[in-house]
């Protein structure tokens, strides 16, 4: 069950946010051009699921180890300072996830203590907030588990340079 959740969490997250913003949007297209109308919260559900899209994608980048980093001058070190320097980088990403997670239960907590609600669905604005803290977290167990593959396994197959295609 938890690898399971663990492998298609973040792609399930991904695709269902894209297929809502796809029905959303043409939804509301075909409402504006065949009724003379708009659906009124489309726009604004698009909306969030795009914000959901994106932060989830960056935890999913980094799972893949995809996420963007500049290898230049770290591929040209042997191995053992290779996987020094990435073992600081990875603390230093892992650093910036748990300060982006903080700062997103901050902003949370302030957006429920005034009440707020997002105009077309009056939803809490919390609810669109909520996707920084998530993605925060799971960057940061990313970042967990790549810093023990690195440190502890001394692994850093994961980021060889790849060639690009043509």
């Amino acid at each position: 069950m938890f690898r399971a959740l663990e492998k298609y969490f973040e792609p399930t997250v991904i695709v269902a946010s894209l297929i809502t913003i796809i029905i959303m949007v043409f939804a509301d297209v075909i409402a504006r051009f065949a009724f003379s109308t708009s659906i009124v919260v489309a726009n604004e559900i698009a909306r969030i699921c795009f914000v959901y899209l994106i932060y989830f994608g960056i935890s999913y980048a980094i799972r893949e180890h995809r996420h963007m980093r500049v290898t230049f001058f770290v591929d040209k070190f042997p191995p053992k300072f290779k996987r020094m320097i990435l073992l600081v980088s990875e603390s230093i990403f892992l650093i910036y996830s748990i300060t982006v997670c903080v700062l997103g239960i901050e902003i949370t907590q302030q957006a429920i203590a005034r009440g707020k609600t997002l105009s077309a669905t009056q939803w809490p604005t919390s609810v669109l907030y909520a996707a920084i803290i998530f993605s925060g977290l799971l960057c940061a167990l990313r970042l967990l588990y790549s810093l023990y593959l690195i440190g502890v396994r001394g692994d850093i197959s994961m980021y060889q340079n790849e060639e690009m295609p043509q």
